[in-house]
């Protein structure tokens, strides 16, 4: 009896050894499959990683190892263009060419391909800015804005022909309006972005401001009452983004765009500081009101190769040149060529003011006391500013 009882304990504990061998290796074999059916069925996207390749050197029995990395949720500058996207895309508006009313109504349908450019909403009743790149030589009539599923005629249009840009009103009411910055706090390489009417967006930098392309000495030239300089931006567009407006991360409108080259890659920009002290007067009066002195000049700052007998050894302030029409402002006040405009109520013109943009921030009417070097002689006039016609 005791053999047969120890016969059945050594079988008894030998198959209890087996089964708990067994549950070891299958319960193993579960947990493997179960982990790797989750990580690739039930979540491939959320917590996946590249899987690590084995070196040659390395031990090639080795199972490659799954690493985990954490979702990607962007970066806070993409977070600041959503933003800025989302914040302005509902004020800006198609620009298109009126179509007549044809026999096929196919042909009445206002498709992306006919935006002859953007401008954005400025007021709730329905002033817009846009450029004169987009309306060009149209007159209103031949022109409609497109703005939530409307086609909406052009009631009027102003242009100021100091900058080129453009102002369009619209008979409607609480539209969405954009929020104005300034242009004056921009920087090189300073992240912006652009809007269309067809629900495009580009970001690009800031390549360079205050600048003028010059291929000949006489379009060094400025006029006291039109801009030459404007910011540039080097990226890849379409000519969908004329009239676009040029919108910082911090969400405001800072200029208009004025121009794309052939290559759909350098766009040049109107600074809202070259053009923002008149949109009142244009909403009072639907009418331009620009500042007129009447003269024209080089900027010392950027030209070189003149004369001492010229500059007077002088590297800023305005060369007046050419003729001064003597019923002008300047002629009044007798400027005369080759007189030096140094400052205009103490403010200097130099490389950061041109004359043009210190000149034309004043109101016409107002009373300036512009100082000038003529020879060796410094002289203070004391100038009543026009309006120009």
């Amino acid at each position: 009896m005791n053999i047969f009882k120890t016969i059945f304990k050594n079988r008894e504990r030998k198959l209890v050894s087996e089964v708990v061998v067994l549950s070891v290796i299958f319960g193993f074999a579960a947990g493997m499959v179960g982990q790797i059916f989750a990580d690739v069925y039930i979540n491939p996207w959320g917590d996946t990683g590249a899987i690590q390749a084995t070196n040659t050197n390395q031990d090639l029995s080795r199972i490659p190892e799954l690493k985990k990395v954490k979702k990607f949720l962007g970066i806070q500058q993409d977070f600041e263009v959503s933003k800025s996207v989302e914040q302005n895309a509902a004020s800006v508006v198609g620009i298109y060419l009126k179509k007549a009313a044809s026999k096929d109504y196919l042909n009445d349908i206002y498709l992306s391909q006919d935006l002859k450019g953007n401008a954005f909403i400025l007021t709730t009743d329905g002033w817009m800015v846009t450029h004169q790149s987009v309306v060009g030589n149209f007159k209103k009539e031949q022109l409609v804005v497109f703005y939530g599923g409307k086609v909406l005629a052009i009631d009027k249009l102003v242009v100021d022909s100091a900058t080129g840009v453009a102002f369009i009103k619209v008979v409607s009411d609480n539209l969405p309006v954009v929020v104005l910055g300034d242009s004056d706090e921009i920087d090189y390489g300073q992240l912006v972005l652009m809007l269309d009417a067809v629900d495009e967006v580009v970001v690009a930098n800031i390549k360079s401001f205050n600048r003028n392309e010059v291929d000949l000495a006489k379009n060094l030239i400025y006029s006291s009452e039109v801009y030459n300089d404007y910011l540039v931006l080097q990226d890849e567009v379409g000519r969908y983004f004329l009239g676009s407006p040029l919108i910082n991360l911090g969400g405001e409108v800072i200029g208009v765009v004025s121009s794309i080259d052939q290559n759909n890659k350098l766009i040049k920009i109107v600074p809202i500081n070259q053009f923002k002290n008149i949109i009142s007067g244009v909403l009072r009066s639907g009418a331009v009101k620009r500042v007129y002195l009447g003269v024209n000049y080089l900027d010392l700052s950027t030209v070189v190769g003149l004369s001492d007998n010229l500059t007077h050894g002088l590297n800023q302030g305005a060369l007046v040149v050419g003729s001064i029409l003597k019923n002008s402002p300047a002629g009044q006040a007798d400027i005369k060529i080759n007189d030096i405009i140094l400052n205009v109520q103490g403010e200097q013109v130099d490389g950061n003011k041109k004359l043009t943009s210190i000149i034309q921030q004043y109101n016409p009417g107002d009373k300036v006391n512009i100082e000038i070097m003529r020879g060796k002689e410094k002289i203070v006039k004391k100038i009543t500013l026009a309006a120009t016609n």
